[in-house]
């Protein structure tokens, strides 16, 4: 973990998508959940502990586990300051975000794939390496329109579309799921000021709407975690108003 609790605050301040006690909430919670649909299996408890009190919890956890999960604080910190700033999605940031969530994990992180990879379990057939610079560039310059310019359904129907070309894309040879989740995550808080985030209790439906390319499917589960987000940041005070108005 390489950006401390104090300076997650200190960069999460620079918009006004998350007041602090939300920004711990959020943080715990796409760490927690992103981690779990790929395996880990620290618990919500065990991930207050590292990111909230920044102790390492007990039980020996590894630490290709830990980092895991800690390394969501800076890729989160990066995701919102640059919702906020408005600076345009690029393949250099996806690189950037992808890079944080693999610090410590990998020596290739923050770099599109060199060799062709498959996506575990699954039929969809991944993009050559070759091809992924520029269909990443496309990849993000398709995002930041759709994020700039639908509201509504028509806005989380090309989240979801967009979500299911990342992953059918895997641009890099490891963490692909984590990063799209995190990128999902740019994309809402753009698109409706709200993160979203995927909860490990509807891994089977999520994987099954990604391997079947069920997109409709997909539309709904991120319609449905994001009504659920709006009613949880208000619990935390968050003015839900800006959102609902871009939904409509």
């Amino acid at each position: 973990m390489t950006l401390t609790r104090s300076a997650f605050f200190d960069r999460i301040a620079t918009s006004d998508h998350l007041t602090p006690d939300y920004a711990d909430d959020v943080l715990v919670r796409i760490a927690h959940h992103s981690s779990a649909i790929e395996g880990n299996s620290l618990t919500v408890s065990d991930t207050v502990t590292l990111l909230v009190d920044e102790i390492a919890p007990s039980g020996g956890k590894s630490m290709r586990e830990l980092y895991e999960v800690a390394n969501h604080r800076e890729a989160l910190a990066s995701v919102v300051e640059h919702s906020a700033s408005g600076e345009r999605l690029s393949g250099t940031f996806i690189r950037t975000v992808h890079g944080e969530l693999l610090d410590h994990i990998r020596d290739d992180h923050g770099q599109w794939k060199t060799t062709q990879n498959a996506i575990l379990g699954s039929r969809v057939e991944t993009a050559e390496p070759a091809d992924v610079p520029w269909l990443m560039e496309q990849w993000a310059e398709n995002a930041q329109w759709q994020a700039e310019n639908l509201k509504g359904s028509a806005a989380i129907e090309a989240i979801a579309s967009a979500h299911a070309d990342f992953e059918r894309i895997h641009p890099f040879a490891d963490g692909n799921g984590r990063t799209g989740r995190m990128l999902i995550m740019w994309q809402t808080l753009t698109a409706f000021g709200l993160p979203l985030i995927i909860e490990v209790d509807r891994r089977d439906e999520y994987i099954a709407a990604l391997d079947d390319d069920d997109r409709p499917a997909l539309a709904r589960l991120l319609a449905n975690c994001l009504l659920d987000e709006r009613d949880r940041a208000r619990k935390f005070g968050v003015d839900v108003e800006r959102s609902e108005a871009r939904e409509r």
